[in-house]
């Protein structure tokens, strides 16, 4: 490991600009070996003439042919349950008639090329595996790469989209404009992510991420200070990765310069932030610092031959190598550039622009496993490298140089599997959620109710749950494209409609009808009676005399009867509709006629109030209990965590959805109780504290976190924090 470094005062001194970078050795960190893809079958290919000898064999030793291969040159055989892959391989390859027999694997990707024009002339992606890597890979917007250097050209076209201009600072004018007098900057920010397949000028290694400028250079040089306040903001303002293109020898700094700065680096690695920088480009064994402080991963220089470049500093503090540049015309690096036309781009050499490939690499890595920690990344990032010169760590190359692929396969944190299901509007979102839980011809009635109000929709939930059934969505006087072909891809011949004319009229009953459907309505004066007729229908088709559970939730404001949806949905509980302080004959009526002895109120009192409880609770037989938080968010949490206990759900699902306006959650709510999950809310742009504890708590590795709606509706940076959340 790396020294620590006594603390002291630092001097202002000059930060000067490598086009590289440094950091000490430790010993090797222990390669992981990446998981191989599980065999799915395993291929026969027979001899020419063999094909039915061949067949007959495998019918006699009971195997099932899963298909056969074009030009009947052999066939894929299903491996039974509990037999090893392997060994089936090896019997089958010693059948009369087989030539050859090897398991079939879901180990086939297309190479990602940019189409980007002058990628061919970006030589340094073939050396560190990027192709095979952006198949894995291609970087999370949520993802951000703070660039402490000159700043970057702020109207370059090609790093505009990934430009965060609402974070971006210049310390050396202390303002909030980093605009790049210098063009480093900007030549480092494309290395890492320049826009990339869109047949302009260069490509990015981490085209997806997002890019941070903090500005500590002028035009030529910096301070010490400026550089500290830098890195310092960089982590207060919770950037993934800081890229460190820059520096000084020690003894320019001095001893308490020296101390100061890796305070400020113990400081941003302390937030988690992955701290890349350069080893310099004097080629001596001064290695410049940041690059050389502890906790910074340190990068030297390679040519287009793999050699350390003549310019590249190394010594102790050297952790990995990346593609420098060459010192002849045309073998530098091709990145953005400013002062070069509209799309200008320049070949540069040094550290510097070395040090952006690893860190570019880190965001890949912290976008395909976020949860992961800065020593995760740092040591896959190491035990991955392609060793180069002696064996082992050595003070040129260090680990070896980056290989990209390897970096993201060797990377694994336990953390839940997030995803997303969205559509281009909340009917397209209700028939995503319908197909990602129900198969094909498995449904023989479905449920539909008005995509425009909600109360019919939010009590239909239960209805769905006990049909088997997804919940889809409807205009109010027309059918949205593609319901009929879901409705026939699901098998359904029966349609049962949530709620009156006034929420879903004639005419789409008419075109249900015309399309040979069978069409139910279940509905009541308003959405309070329509939920009692829903709760009657629920327990006829479930065949009960009586329901003893019913939870009861506010009607006028919908997000308590989001979160208890996946509950009603799973276990048959009706939901129904109260007036905040007033109970509604219908629902008292419900209550009495099936025969409720336990009211789950969801929500405060704000919500329901004592008033309505009280009513409740003084009616015979009755007893109630009220699962609420501060708000609406604490709220579904709560009814969560009391369903998970009550063994309404199990805990291994959870829905994420935004709790102001929610009808991409509508059909949600029914998905999330087939698979025996709970639903939990969260505000558009971060993820609410309570829905992160649920998660947390009662969660595991891999446990499927799906997020309702689009980025526009619940964003980037939620589904990123979910990503986060480790076990």
């Amino acid at each position: 490991m790396r020294r620590p470094l006594d603390r002291a005062l630092a001097m202002m001194v000059t930060i000067v600009l490598l086009f590289a970078l440094s950091a000490p050795a430790f010993a090797r960190p222990e390669a992981r070996v990446g998981a191989h893809a599980a065999a799915t079958g395993v291929i026969v290919r027979w001899e020419s003439g063999s094909a039915e000898s061949v067949r007959a064999a495998l019918t006699r030793r009971g195997l099932a042919v899963q298909r056969t291969m074009y030009g009947n040159r052999g066939a894929v055989v299903s491996i039974p349950e509990g037999v090893d892959a392997e060994a089936l391989r090896a019997s089958l390859s010693e059948l009369p008639g087989v030539r050859i027999a090897a398991e079939d694997r879901q180990v086939m990707r297309p190479l990602w090329t940019p189409n980007d024009p002058r990628f061919p002339a970006q030589w340094g992606y073939s050396r560190i595996q990027a192709a095979e890597a952006w198949d894995i890979e291609r970087g999370k917007s949520f993802v951000s790469v703070g660039v402490i250097d000159t700043g970057v050209d702020l109207t370059h076209p090609e790093l505009i989209p990934a430009l965060d201009l609402t974070r971006d600072y210049d310390f050396v004018s202390d303002d909030d404009e980093a605009n790049d007098l210098n063009g480093h900057g900007t030549h480092v920010s494309g290395i890492i992510a320049a826009a990339s397949d869109n047949a302009t000028g260069v490509a990015g290694t981490a085209p997806g991420v997002t890019i941070v400028p903090i500005k500590v250079i002028g035009r030529f040089t910096g301070s010490n200070a400026d550089f500290i306040d830098g890195l310092y903001y960089a982590a207060d303002i919770g950037v993934d990765v800081v890229n460190m293109s820059l520096g000084s020898t020690a003894s320019d700094l001095g001893a308490s310069g020296v101390a100061l700065m890796q305070e400020a680096v113990d400081y941003a690695y302390a937030k988690g932030v992955i701290l890349v920088g350069a080893a310099g480009n004097e080629g001596n064994t001064d290695v410049y610092y940041p690059g050389a402080c502890n906790h910074v991963i340190c990068v030297s220089a390679t040519d287009p031959t793999d050699a350390l470049a003549s310019y590249s500093n190394y010594g102790a503090a050297v952790d990995i190598t990346a593609p420098g540049g060459g010192t002849a015309a045309g073998t530098g690096v091709l990145s953005t550039y400013t002062s070069s036309g509209a799309h200008g781009s320049a070949y540069l050499s040094g550290t510097s622009m070395a040090s952006p490939f690893v860190a570019a690499t880190a965001a890949l890595l912290r976008s395909h496993v976020p949860a992961a920690t800065a020593a995760e990344v740092e040591t896959a990032l190491l035990s991955s490298a392609k060793d180069l010169g002696p064996v082992g760590w050595d003070a040129r190359y260090g680990y070896g140089l980056l290989q990209m692929q390897g970096a993201l396969e060797a990377l694994v944190a336990p953390a839940p599997s997030v995803s997303r299901i969205r559509g281009a509007d909340r009917y397209e979102t209700a028939i995503a959620q319908s197909v990602a839980g129900f198969a094909s011809g498995t449904v023989t009635t479905t449920v539909l109710a008005s995509g425009e109000d909600f109360p019919d929709a939010l009590t239909g939930g239960s209805l769905a749950g006990a049909y088997s059934s997804p919940l889809l969505l409807t205009r109010r006087s027309t059918l949205p494209p593609g319901l009929l072909v879901e409705i026939e891809r699901l098998g359904a011949t029966k349609v049962v409609i949530v709620g009156g004319e006034t929420a879903v009229d004639a005419t789409v009953v008419q075109s249900l009808v015309t399309a040979g459907l069978g069409v139910q309505r279940i509905a009541g004066a308003d959405r309070y009676a329509t939920a009692v007729a829903v709760a009657t229908e629920l327990a006829a088709v479930r065949g009960l005399a009586s329901t003893p559970r019913a939870f009861l939730v506010r009607g006028d404001v919908y997000a308590d009867a989001l979160a208890v949806s996946p509950l009603s949905a799973a276990g048959g509980v009706p939901v129904l509709l109260t007036r905040p302080t007033a109970l509604p004959a219908a629902t008292r009526g419900a209550l009495t006629s099936l025969n409720a002895t336990e009211v789950i109120i969801a929500g405060s009192d704000a919500a329901v109030s004592a008033a309505v409880a009280s009513a409740v609770d003084a009616m015979p037989g009755v007893s109630i209990a009220r699962w609420d938080g501060e708000d609406r968010y604490v709220t579904a949490a709560r009814v969560a965590r009391e369903g998970v206990a009550r063994g309404l759900a199990e805990g291994d699902y959870f829905g994420v959805a935004t709790g102001l306006n929610f009808p991409d959650a509508l059909g949600g709510g029914v998905l999330a109780g087939r698979y025996g999950g709970v639903v939990l809310l969260t505000t558009p742009t971060s993820l609410s504290a309570s829905a992160r504890g649920v998660v947390q708590d009662l969660g595991y590795d891999g446990v499927p976190v799906t997020v309702y709606g689009s980025t526009t509706v619940v964003s980037n940076i939620v589904e990123g924090s979910l990503m986060r959340i480790r076990y």
